[in-house]
C-alpha cells in the first residue's frame, strides 16, 4: 500500500509539472523479493521488468540491487533510420496517433536515436486473430520454410522455420499462450526462446534480448523479447518455428493471412 501511495503522489507531481506521460521508479531489491513478487507489487509483468533491465534474471536478483520500473506499464523504442511514427506503430501493432499522444508530440517528426514510450495499454490493437496464432513480429519474410541454399554455409539444407526481417530492437510477441521451456543461448539460434502450448512448440531465434524466464507462463500477444542478430545470422531478423510432436511444420499454415489488421473500434483513429 505504501508503495502505491508513493507512486500515486509521484504521478501527480509529474503531471502537474507537465513532464512526460510516464515516469521510472528506481527500486532497490529487498530481502525475500523475487522477480514475480516485485512485478505483483508494481502491477507490471515480469517480462516488462526484464525488458527495462537487460541482464537481470530471476536468479541474478540481489538485495540492494537497483532496478527501474515504468509507470504506467510500457516499453521504450529507439527510433531507427528510416522509421516513421506509422511504421513504429505497426511494430507494436497499434496506431501512430496513440504513440504521438503518449509522448506529447506536437508533430509527426521524429529523429534517429529518439526514445519513444509505448504504453502497454495501446499495444496489440492491430493483432490479427483470424487463426490460432498471431504474428510474432511485424516485418518482412526474408526466408521461407523448407529446403534452401543456406545464406552462410552455402549448402543445400532444410530451413525449419521462417525468417522475418525487422530492425534490431523490434518487439517480439508470443504467438500463442504457453510455458517457457527454454530461454537462453543455443548455438546457431543465438539467443532463443522455446514456448510450449497445449499442442505446439514455438521457437524464437536470433534475439538481441530475452524478456522471459524458464517456467514462466506467457499470454498470447505478450512481449517476450527483441529482434536481434545473434547466432548464425546474416542480419537482424526473427527465426520462427512451429513444432508439432517435436517435428517442425510450416508456420505459414497457422499464421493469419495478414500481419496487421486494425480492430473495428479503432478504425479512423490512426492518421493525423
Amino acid at each position: 500500500m505504501k508503495r502505491r501511495v508513493i507512486l500515486f503522489l509521484l504521478a501527480l507531481t509529474l503531471a502537474a509539472c507537465g513532464f512526460s506521460s510516464y515516469f521510472l521508479v528506481h527500486y532497490r531489491v529487498q530481502k525475500n523479493d523475487t522477480l514475480y513478487s516485485i512485478s505483483l507489487n508494481f502491477g507490471v509483468s515480469p517480462s516488462l521488468i526484464l525488458d527495462w533491465n537487460p541482464g537481470v534474471t530471476p536468479a541474478s536478483l540481489r538485495v540492494g540491487q537497483e532496478i527501474v520500473i515504468p509507470q504506467p506499464p510500457g516499453y521504450l523504442y529507439t527510433v531507427k533510420k528510416g522509421d516513421t511514427l506509422d511504421l513504429i506503430a505497426k511494430r507494436f501493432f497499434t496506431v501512430a496517433s496513440l504513440i504521438k499522444k503518449a509522448n506529447n508530440l506536437e508533430s509527426d517528426i521524429i529523429y534517429t536515436g529518439q526514445k519513444l514510450f509505448i504504453p502497454e495499454s495501446i499495444i496489440g490493437t492491430a493483432f490479427n486473430d483470424e487463426k490460432f496464432f498471431i504474428w510474432p513480429v511485424y516485418g518482412t519474410i526474408s526466408s521461407g520454410f523448407g529446403w534452401r541454399i543456406h545464406p552462410i554455409t552455402g549448402k543445400y539444407s532444410f530451413h525449419s522455420g521462417i525468417d522475418i526481417a525487422a530492425p534490431e530492437g523490434t518487439p517480439i510477441f508470443a504467438a500463442e499462450s504457453g510455458i517457457v521451456e527454454f530461454a537462453g543461448e543455443n548455438s546457431g539460434y543465438g539467443l532463443m526462446i522455446k514456448i510450449k502450448s497445449s499442442s505446439y512448440e514455438h521457437v524464437y531465434g536470433h534475439l538481441s534480448q530475452i524478456d522471459v524466464y524458464e517456467g514462466q507462463f506467457v499470454k498470447k500477444g505478450q512481449i517476450i523479447g527483441r529482434v536481434g542478430n545473434t547466432g548464425l545470422s546474416t542480419g537482424p531478423h526473427l527465426h520462427f518455428e512451429v513444432r508439432v510432436n517435436q517435428k517442425a511444420t510450416n508456420p505459414m499454415n497457422y499464421l493469419p493471412s495478414r500481419i496487421w489488421v486494425l480492430k473495428k473500434e479503432l478504425i479512423g483513429v490512426g492518421g493525423e
